[in-house]
């Protein structure tokens, strides 16, 4: 009962702070306007994925010329529309391996009698692979459709290949969705004002001490446990709030695509958010000021973000970059968000559930174990 008394005080506490509230909700709003109006014409037809290199291997023994030149003909399609870059190898076990050391976003390896195409795909670059995979489907459904009508039916193939263009380019870019500037920037704002809700953590605990009313709230029957634990509940639950008006608004005014499966989004929203008011929870008793606190947060925050592809897409930035974006966050959410809502992949959601709750507790943990050092850590 008196952990959940804590817990009003600080949700009436917050919702009382207008500027907080102002900055958590308003200001990634406007960012997501700004920014989605900015770089519209960058998003606009699917993102750009100039520079991300596709490796392919045609079998010699087993060579189509006819279907070799159609697979040319697609490679360049593919090249003009979007940037891509294919490679060729005749070495299959190299390919392999580059794929493995995340040289490629995919490796096509192409055989004859029967046709087939087998592509590996790399798990790390899960947008560009599937946009791949689904122009390779496209193409192969479009190539054995012509092969077909021109033993059956040739006088319906002129029919078809003045149609073939359209039919290969809208069953192979458009068959899943691609994110928009709005669509992008809502999710790389949210993630980035809920990382700023570490203030909340810290500032709903370090306010209590420096008001000096920690000490007297501890001085009644009210266990160091039920305060900290109402004070970090309280913080979550409208930081919370806060994240899900922001998703909300972005959702049903500003139109941003958000996908189908919302229950998922919203786990990786409120465990994000744990993790966030963790460490603002760990750094009021690590830090003493609140200047040094903003200092930090301000300092390290941006990093964060932006080795998360807060500001621009991870992938623009080359492999050297991708490859240390690993130790952010950010870059894990914002990954499983994207994969989640526009690739229907899951497979980046447990890693960031994973990451978000391995480092709360890491941060409650030592919040806990600092605040337990006897009155001196409230006074």
């Amino acid at each position: 009962m008196k952990t959940l008394q804590i817990i009003l005080k600080e949700i009436k506490r917050n919702i009382r702070d207008y500027k907080a509230n102002t900055m958590m909700v308003l200001f990634p709003i406007v960012l997501i306007i700004i920014l989605g109006a900015a770089f519209s014409g960058i998003f606009k037809g699917g993102m750009d994925l100039g520079g991300m290199s596709i490796l392919y291997t045609i079998d010699a023994e087993d060579s189509d010329p006819v279907f070799e030149s159609a697979f040319n003909s697609f490679r360049q399609h593919l090249s003009g529309e979007m940037g891509l870059v294919f490679e060729e190898t005749t070495d299959f076990d190299k390919g392999l391996r580059d794929i493995e050391d995340n040289k490629y976003a995919a490796y096509l390896h192409i055989t004859g009698d029967p046709l087939r195409i087998d592509m590996y795909k790399n798990k790390t670059r899960s947008v560009t692979s599937g946009i791949v995979e689904n122009a390779v489907a496209a193409f192969i459904d479009s190539y054995v459709t012509i092969n077909v009508a021109a033993r059956n039916n040739p006088a319906v193939l002129s029919e078809l290949q003045a149609d073939d263009a359209d039919y290969v380019r809208i069953r192979s870019l458009d068959r899943k969705r691609q994110p928009g500037a709005t669509d992008y920037y809502a999710i790389a704002m949210l993630t980035l004002i809920l990382l700023y809700s570490s203030q909340t953590g810290f500032w709903g605990i370090r306010s209590e001490i420096e008001g000096r009313t920690a000490a007297r709230i501890l001085c009644a029957p009210v266990y160091k446990y039920q305060y900290l634990t109402g004070k970090i509940l309280g913080s979550i639950f409208v930081t919370i709030v806060q994240g899900f008006i922001v998703l909300m608004f972005s959702k049903l005014v500003l139109k941003a695509y958000w996908g189908e499966d919302l229950l998922t989004v919203a786990v990786l929203v409120i465990t994000y958010s744990v993790m966030a008011v963790s460490i603002g929870a760990a750094l009021a008793f690590v830090l003493r000021s609140g200047e040094a606190a903003n200092g930090l947060l301000n300092t390290i925050i941006p990093i964060l973000v932006f080795l998360g592809g807060g500001y621009v897409p991870v992938y623009v930035m080359g492999d050297s970059f991708s490859k240390l974006s690993v130790i952010s966050p950010v870059r894990w959410i914002n990954s499983a968000l994207l994969n989640l809502i526009y690739d229907g992949n899951y497979s980046d959601v447990p890693i960031s559930i994973a990451i978000n709750l391995g480092l709360s507790v890491l941060f409650i943990s030592v919040a806990v174990l600092l605040s337990g050092k006897g009155r001196k850590a409230y006074a």
